[in-house]
């Protein structure tokens, strides 16, 4: 199965898993000046709206990015991000509750690739392992990362070496989830 149909199927899973658990679809802080096609209904008294995801059209891709930084991105990583917009999906994976990060709209999946290019810089001035950042975990300093040479899902702490392989790729990484 692709990764842009695993995306999709995470994002059905955890909607389900959420309106299960609340009676409603995930929540999300509501933000006049970043509308998102993935919301709907009305804003709540806590000031939230509901949020299903939706389909990026055109998908978006990353191969601008991956040029300008001279690199090759592994497969998958454009349809983990470029497939969907929605919020973060959460899910475990050996004991850790991770936060799948994903585009919230145009402007958003234009803001993670700046972030992505910071991201590469800070491990080339670091002399360590290109990796790209697709999750958190539970801790503030602890990543969900893909290896840019080897195409690796790792946990890494900011500023270090990925210590810990949980999947050999982005494809068996979704598989393992537990949303």
């Amino acid at each position: 199965m692709s990764v842009a149909m695993q995306m999709a199927q995470l994002h059905t899973q955890f909607c389900e898993k959420t309106i299960k658990n609340t009676t409603k679809y995930p929540l999300m802080a509501h933000d006049e000046q970043w509308p998102s096609p993935c919301e709907f209904g009305k804003v709540d008294a806590q000031g939230n709206i509901q949020w299903k995801s939706a389909l990026q059209s055109p998908a978006g891709s990353l191969s601008d990015l991956a040029n300008a930084l001279e690199l090759s991105f592994p497969a998958g990583f454009d349809e983990f991000y470029g497939h969907m917009y929605g919020g973060s999906i959460l899910a475990s994976i050996e004991g850790h509750n991770v936060e799948l990060l994903q585009a919230w709209n145009k402007d958003d999946f234009d803001l993670l690739q700046q972030n992505l290019t910071g991201h590469v810089l800070m491990k080339r001035k670091l002399k360590q392992p290109e990796t790209l950042f697709i999750g958190l975990t539970e801790q503030d300093d602890l990543l969900v990362t893909v290896q840019v040479n080897t195409g690796e899902v790792c946990l890494e702490y900011v500023g270090k070496k990925p210590h810990h392989v949980l999947a050999p790729n982005i494809e068996s990484f979704l598989k393992a989830l537990t949303v």
